[in-house]
């Protein structure tokens, strides 16, 4: 006759310590990493938006690289947008660049209580620019995979 009920589970295979439980973190060590969000806020012309890919590119490990934007958050301040998107994500610093007619400025913010720098880029240079200007292009890809 078949044996009725489920299947044994082996509970003495894994040590508790060891597990990644969903949602949470494994060790103390990769708490304290610090991670980061490089957004645009408002409207900014198509070069800007290939300065933040670059800088999410350089950031690589502990960034979202292909984080979109929601054009409802966009006008929110910087602390608000804090509340509402970086607390859940566990983000600790915020990259925000802004465009206007004039200028292009970036702030630089710890979350979620920390100071707000704010700086005014005057000029950039993209990646893919240096790239052409190089005799020997470097494989910048494989570079940036894995921190230093």
């Amino acid at each position: 006759m078949p044996r009725r009920g489920r299947k044994r589970k082996k509970t003495r295979t894994h040590t508790a310590n060891a597990e990644n439980v969903a949602g949470t973190l494994a060790t103390a060590d990769e708490v304290k990493v610090p991670k980061s969000l490089i957004i645009r806020r408002g409207k900014c012309e198509p070069v800007v938006a290939d300065l933040i890919q670059d800088l999410r590119r350089l950031m690589m490990p502990y960034t979202a690289l292909n984080f979109q934007e929601d054009a409802t958050y966009r006008k929110l301040t910087l602390n608000k947008y804090c509340q509402h998107v970086c607390l859940p994500l566990g983000v600790s610093h915020i990259m925000a660049f802004s465009q206007n007619q004039e200028r292009l400025s970036l702030r630089l913010a710890k979350t979620p209580q920390g100071p707000t720098l704010t700086f005014r880029v005057h000029q950039f240079s993209l990646a893919k620019h240096i790239q052409k200007l190089q005799r020997r292009p470097v494989a910048v890809k494989s570079l940036l995979e894995s921190p230093p």
